[in-house]
């Protein structure tokens, strides 16, 4: 009797269980079916209304009315004209580097200027930019450092003064075309430009190389020595008092970590900046390195050459404050860090 009973109340159970679902389910279908006709009581298509129970058409349908009342509001369309197109969005504009003036493009060398080879001799003799003056950097250099007065008695031999713009270029095998870019800076000479890519990116470019010597007429070469582009033993320990200070290593890494000039100095080598050894990286690759390690206002100390010339260069075209150590001197000081035992 007992067992009649429980199996009675059980099936009673079911029926109220299956009951409830049947009516959640209808609930549910008219939910939706209200959702899908929303909007719709007069018969027009609400383009906002999804239709749920098929979305697919739904989209397709607001596609179909996008396209209608975009040609509405074009006003009438004769027979066979196509509607209006909806107007384009403009592209963002390009980034620029800071300096544009500091940098020429291979396609750009006929803009106005003196163009100066700063390779050797031989090599600008078998074959320079049409053109082109010649002066080669390392005969600047009295161990290794910049001589200004060498520099300075080139330049008037070849017939450039200090008012003329001077694009200089050099070979993508060594740092010439940086170093002079440098050397020009330290010397006041306001207008200058360094060939991106150097005469390799010129000739791919298309540009003529000649054979023939530039005839030029020597002048006077006056010069406006900036000190401050340059970092030396005696100003080092002041530079290093600055509040407003950033010191950066030229050098790949492996020679970073076996010595540097302070621990607050960072690493930033060639391969960071440039492409293929002498393409300069585009202007947002720079912004994002630099704006990682530096702040605008900062003086920043570029060391370890040759390949500081490049960083100098390229903090220089994004518009920061840059000086430069020459030579390795520093290791010799009280701020130099050694990790080798």
């Amino acid at each position: 009797m007992g067992g009649s009973v429980s199996l009675s109340i059980s099936l009673e159970k079911v029926k109220a269980a299956a009951l409830l679902f049947s009516l959640v389910c209808v609930l549910s279908l008219g939910i939706l079916a209200m959702i899908a006709t929303a909007g719709t009581e007069t018969g027009e298509f609400c383009p906002t209304c999804p239709d749920w129970t098929n979305l697919d058409g739904w989209l397709a349908q607001r596609d179909a009315y996008e396209r209608d009342q975009m040609n509405q509001q074009n006003g009438p369309q004769e027979s066979g004209q196509a509607a209006m197109p909806p107007a384009a969005v403009p592209e963002k504009a390009p980034e620029s580097y800071v300096r544009p003036d500091l940098i020429t493009m291979p396609e750009g060398l006929d803009e106005k200027g003196i163009i100066l080879d700063v390779r050797s001799k031989d090599e600008y003799l078998a074959g320079h930019i049409s053109g082109a003056r010649n002066i080669y950097w390392k005969d600047l250099q009295k161990n290794g450092d910049l001589e200004p007065s060498l520099l300075e008695k080139a330049l008037g031999e070849e017939g450039i003064d200090e008012s003329q713009r001077i694009i200089i270029y050099g070979s993508s095998d060594d740092e010439g075309g940086p170093f002079f870019f440098w050397a020009l800076s330290y010397l006041g000479h306001e207008n200058i430009s360094l060939l991106d890519g150097g005469v390799e990116a010129a000739q791919e470019s298309g540009a003529f190389l000649s054979t023939n010597p530039a005839a030029v007429e020597p002048t006077n070469y006056s010069d406006s020595i900036r000190p401050w582009m340059l970092v030396e033993p005696a100003s080092l320990k002041g530079m290093l008092a600055r509040s407003s200070l950033r010191i950066l290593d030229a050098r790949d890494f492996s020679e970073y970590g076996q010595s540097r000039l302070g621990n607050g100095s960072i690493c930033l080598s060639h391969d960071k900046i440039y492409n293929d050894g002498s393409r300069i990286k585009p202007p947002g690759t720079l912004k994002n390195l630099f704006e990682r390690r530096t702040n605008p206002d900062d003086t920043v100390i570029v060391y370890g050459t040759p390949q500081a010339y490049y960083l100098f260069y390229s903090l220089r075209l994004m518009g920061s404050n840059a000086t430069l150590i020459q030579g390795d001197w520093w290791k010799e000081t009280e701020w130099a860090v050694s990790n080798i035992s």
